[in-house]
């Protein structure tokens, strides 16, 4: 153990930059929370099994909380979204102004869909014979009901699947008697309690399906230590390696790079304005005319903070790391949101439908809101055809990064189909958080959540 944490001891944190700060961030957003999974290798068969698919298929994700929808695009009274997870769907609608809810997706009599998409209903008719539900659930019709004398004496309301809600975003879980949201997610609101999520707005929707297991697909997003092989224009003036991995509770985890720092032994030898100059001219940024004593991080962050306040939000409050810095949290088992203002976006991954072999890539991109007013309608979701790539999308230089991402994603998920490994080999630390939701997996699976 003593190796180990010598080792951890090494390992770069955001802590150094928060207690430099002159602002104060949230008590749980500044804790350290490092945990060792060990070393063993990771079973190939984990992604790659059909029968581990099913597996996951029947234990897993009918028990287990997962983000369905926004609020935004639910705005109105009688807006639904269908939410698909494997060969499930559910209904989610707003049934009153502040009363969300969940129903399996299927009519009562002969278990036709009741609902495709997004859409606004002031009841849930059966397209195939007619019955229909309230909002609320309740049963309001059963056409030519003296055909059915077996009905008067049973409960027929649709089944209520439990919702949660946080940050703007809906989660259902399937199970009855599933823990309540609140405990599952932990300490995961007292990290957001500076910027929460809900302050946020829905700027953008793209869903694509990907060529791997989702689990593949998501994997890519859980650590930085691809970063700078992968991406090597995003890092010009960050160190790659300089990424902080916390893991709190069972449930969540975090990833915490920074963004913005002198690097290299060249970087770290220039002045203040020298190297405000080479980061802008790297990364393409408008250049900075620094203040006498200020840094390239204190001027930008400065900047992003006008910026964002202009859009009618305070953020006096927050610290550089939060309006700089790449800082994604993970809440199992398949929804990263990323915090303050550095990357303001959210993922979700799923299987795509019952198929192992391809999932779905749904990207959140969040913008500051006004909060004086309510919360905007979310957009259209768009879709990325297989063909297409994500820099042809209407999300800016990201998509070029997630190109990158994709290739990885495409290639990996290959070279499992080829390998003769009977494992795949993980990092202790920089890939502690794929061991540890994988852990949470094995939980789920053992009837242990």
């Amino acid at each position: 153990m003593a190796d180990t944490e010598a080792e951890a001891a090494k390992q770069p944190t955001i802590l150094a930059w928060l207690k430099q700060d002159t602002r104060t961030a949230p008590e749980a957003y500044a804790r350290r929370s490092d945990q060792d999974f060990g070393t063993d290798d990771l079973p190939v068969e984990r992604y790659v099994s059909r029968s581990f698919h099913e597996r996951e298929m029947a234990m897993l994700w009918p028990r287990a909380w997962q983000m369905a929808c926004h609020e935004s695009e639910i705005p109105e009274v009688g807006d639904h979204a269908a939410y698909e997870i494997g060969n499930r769907s559910f209904i989610v609608v707003r049934a009153a102004p502040d009363d969300i809810r969940a129903y399996p997706n299927a009519c009562l009599h002969r278990g036709m869909q009741l609902v495709d998409g997004r859409g606004n209903a002031p009841a849930f008719a059966c397209r195939f014979h007619g019955w229909t539900w309230n909002l609320d659930g309740s049963l309001r019709r059963i056409t030519e009901s003296w055909d059915f004398p077996q009905t008067k004496c049973r409960h027929l309301d649709l089944p209520q699947a439990k919702v949660g809600r946080w940050g703007g975003f809906v989660f259902i879980n399937p199970d009855p008697d599933a823990p309540p949201f609140e405990t599952y997610v932990g300490e995961l609101s007292q990290h957001f309690t500076s910027a929460p999520l809900e302050n946020r707005r829905i700027a953008g929707h793209f869903e694509r399906v990907m060529p791997a297991n989702w689990k593949v697909a998501m994997e890519a997003f859980l650590e930085s230590y691809h970063v700078h092989p992968t991406h090597p224009q995003a890092v010009p003036v960050s160190e790659y390696a300089e990424t902080q991995y916390d893991i709190y509770g069972d449930n969540v985890s975090r990833l915490a790079t920074v963004s913005i720092a002198p690097a290299s032994g060249v970087t770290r030898k220039m002045s203040a304005q020298e190297f405000a100059d080479y980061a802008a001219r790297t990364t393409g940024r408008e250049p900075v005319q620094l203040a006498e004593g200020q840094t390239y991080r204190q001027a930008l962050a400065e900047r992003r903070r006008q910026e964002v306040k202009a859009q009618g939000q305070p953020v006096d409050h927050l610290t550089d790391v939060e309006m700089l810095d790449a800082v994604e949290y993970f809440l199992f088992p398949n929804f990263l949101p990323w915090h303050g203002f550095g990357l303001p976006i959210v993922y979700r991954f799923r299987p795509n439908g019952d198929r192992h072999e391809t999932s779905i890539m749904d990207l959140y991109l969040l913008a500051p809101r006004d909060l004086s007013e309510p919360m905007p309608p979310a957009p259209a979701k768009t879709v990325i055809p297989a063909e297409a790539k994500f820099a042809d999308s209407p999300m800016g230089r990201l998509g070029a990064i997630f190109d990158q991402d994709y290739v990885n994603i495409q290639n990996v998920w290959k070279g499992l189909q080829s390998t003769v490994s009977k494992g795949v080999i993980l990092g202790r630390y920089q890939e502690s958080r794929i061991r540890h939701y994988h852990k949470r997996i094995d939980d789920f699976l053992a009837g242990r959540s």
